[in-house]
């Protein structure tokens, strides 16, 4: 099987900051119409959902039957989580949940997740010091849907707001890597070997592009980029996931 699976992919929208420049980079894509649209989070700002639908506008008049997945960022505060999934049904929703995609010949697997972080930032810290636990649990959660997922598609991709490693937060400050990502998250990549990981979050990221084992990484920002991001896939021999804990 060769066919290829075309991908739009951006984060960190943030509403109407970046909408414009959202806008401007939709029109300068390849003609080919992607076959599935992924948004890595922050598409809106500080919980503000009025700007979905801006953003989702742009992305249907350009594109009307595309599937579009989404994962929750920062920005998608926890308490508008509920509301975005009923106000925008239409958008396949991704938290700690998997899709699996038929697109033409083939299937693609998504694994979508906020991610994890290294270090809670001190709001976190402050307001919500459960996360510390969550992010713990959460690596082991994801390397076992990427495992799971990997057994019935052609591809697979590992879709979060938080950078899965820190190759693709670099421009960043280094002592901020640890609220950017998950350095730990490297392992299950190299384990599971999913074809491709997705994030968003660091915003002034030079280096956007890396391989961790077999999986590509891309650092799909928005302002990072400067525009969408466009990933094409073909399907791999698949390869039997190890835990690494034998």
């Amino acid at each position: 099987m060769a066919s290829i699976v075309r991908l739009l992919a951006f984060g960190d929208v943030h509403g109407l900051q970046y909408l414009s420049l959202l806008r401007a980079s939709l029109r300068s894509v390849p003609p080919e119409e992607p076959n599935a649209i992924l948004m890595a989070g922050d598409v809106i700002d500080r919980g503000d959902v009025s700007g979905m639908g801006p953003v989702l506008r742009e992305v249907t008049a350009r594109f009307r039957d595309t599937p579009v997945v989404s994962v929750f960022g920062n920005d998608e505060y926890h308490e508008v989580e509920d509301r975005l999934i009923k106000e925008f049904g239409y958008v396949i929703w991704l938290n700690d949940s998997v899709a699996v995609l038929k697109l033409g010949e083939v299937t693609v697997g998504v694994v979508g997740s906020r991610g994890v972080l290294d270090k809670l930032t001190h709001w976190q810290r402050k307001n919500m010091p459960q996360l510390e636990t969550v992010y713990r649990r959460r690596v082991g959660v994801l390397r076992r849907l990427l495992e799971e997922v990997s057994r019935v598609s052609d591809i697979t991709v590992l879709l979060t707001h938080y950078a899965p490693t820190y190759l693709t937060v670099r421009g960043e400050p280094e002592k901020i890597y640890p609220y950017m990502g998950c350095k730990r998250l490297e392992d299950v990549l190299k384990e599971a070997k999913p074809d491709l990981a997705i994030h968003a979050h660091a915003h002034n990221a030079t280096t956007t592009e890396a391989v961790v084992g077999l999986t590509k990484v891309y650092n799909v920002s928005l302002p990072a980029r400067r525009g969408v991001t466009y990933v094409t896939a073909t399907p791999r021999p698949r390869l039997i996931p190890t835990s690494g804990r034998s």
